[in-house]
Order: C-alpha cells, then sequence, then structure tokens
C-alpha cells in the first residue's frame, strides 16, 4: 500500500469515527417523534395538501442550498489545509442560513410551480415527500454537527489535510449519506 493510500485510509477511518460518534447515540424514537411533531405542525398550519406538500419541499430547497454551502466551506478548509474556529464556523454558517432563506423567500413562487409540476408528472406521494424532507433535515443536521467535530477538534482532525481533497469530501458525503439512511429507514413517518 503506498503512502498516500495509507494516509486516505487513516483519513476514511476517521472520517467513519466521526459520523458513528455523531449518530449512534441518537434516540431514533424521540427524533421520529420529533420529525413527526414538524410535519404535523406544517400540516395543520396548511390550508391544503398542496400548500402542505410546498412548505415540505421549500424546507428542502433550504436544505439543499445549505448543503452547497457546506461543501464549498469544508472544500476550503480542507485545500487552505485550516480549520475554522467554532465561533467562525457558527457565524459563517448564521450568515449562509440567513441568506439562503432570503433566497428561498424570494424564489417562492416561482418554485411552487415547478414543485406542482413535479407532483403531477411524478406521481409524488406524501410519503416520498415526507421521508425526502426528514432525509433532509437530518442530513442537514448531520453535515453541521460533522464540520463542528472537525473545527473543535482541529489536532485530529488535522490529518485529513494530508489526504486527497476530493476524496475525503466523496468519503464524508457517502458516510453522512449513509448514516442519515440508516437513521431514516428506522423510522415511521406516515
Amino acid at each position: 500500500m503506498t503512502q498516500s493510500m495509507q494516509t486516505q485510509d487513516i483519513a476514511n477511518r476517521f472520517i467513519e469515527k466521526v459520523c458513528v460518534h455523531l449518530t449512534k447515540k441518537l434516540d431514533v424514537e424521540k427524533l421520529e417523534q420529533q420529525f413527526k411533531e414538524t410535519i404535523d405542525t406544517k400540516r395543520q398550519s396548511a390550508s391544503s395538501k398542496t400548500q402542505f406538500f410546498d412548505t415540505l419541499m421549500l424546507n428542502m430547497l433550504y436544505f439543499t442550498e445549505n448543503e452547497q454551502q457546506w461543501q464549498k466551506e469544508f472544500h476550503r478548509m480542507l485545500d487552505s489545509k485550516s480549520w475554522m474556529t467554532q465561533a467562525q464556523l457558527e457565524e459563517e454558517l448564521l450568515m449562509h442560513q440567513m441568506r439562503i432563506r432570503q433566497q428561498v423567500a424570494e424564489q417562492m413562487d416561482s418554485m411552487k410551480e415547478v414543485f406542482h409540476q413535479q407532483y403531477n408528472k411524478e406521481n409524488m406521494t406524501e410519503e416520498n415527500i415526507v421521508y425526502d424532507y426528514a432525509y433532509s433535515a437530518a442530513a442537514h443536521s448531520l453535515r453541521i454537527d460533522f464540520l463542528t467535530v472537525l473545527v473543535a477538534t482541529p489536532q485530529q482532525s488535522q490529518l485529513l489535510f494530508q489526504a486527497d481533497l476530493t476524496e475525503t469530501m466523496r468519503i464524508a458525503n457517502g458516510y453522512i449519506a449513509y448514516h442519515v439512511d440508516a437513521l431514516i429507514n428506522k423510522m415511521q413517518l406516515v
């Protein structure tokens, strides 16, 4: 095994350990209950099924936009081989979340038209939308927690700087998706 393969293997195992650490003690039943309450609140505040779907879809758009920003921040830190401080990360993420919230609000009407076409063309069911929403929300939280652990433990996390940036990001995204899938698959949301 070459040095770079060993380095990447060590980085991959570190990423896996962080994801396991963040998810292994999660109370799935409690998380499921929180999702159900949030989804029920959104359902009750909607005047129609379409409005309920729109609300969940707009939330997913918000999470998707945040994911893109997360990718940029993670890439930037790996590329510069420097972690932000926790305070810097929180400030940066908050700033982006506020900007994204504003963008989503501005796009809301045009996005609803796109959503309505999807509902009809793709025969999207409530179950599809609810589970996609839960997946997006859980992935968003896990991504934020993942970066928070990295910046909170800069000495340990520094080993990621020695690995291949693209592969490290691919592995991190893969483990996050894997753990979120495992969580959501244990839930009965509809």
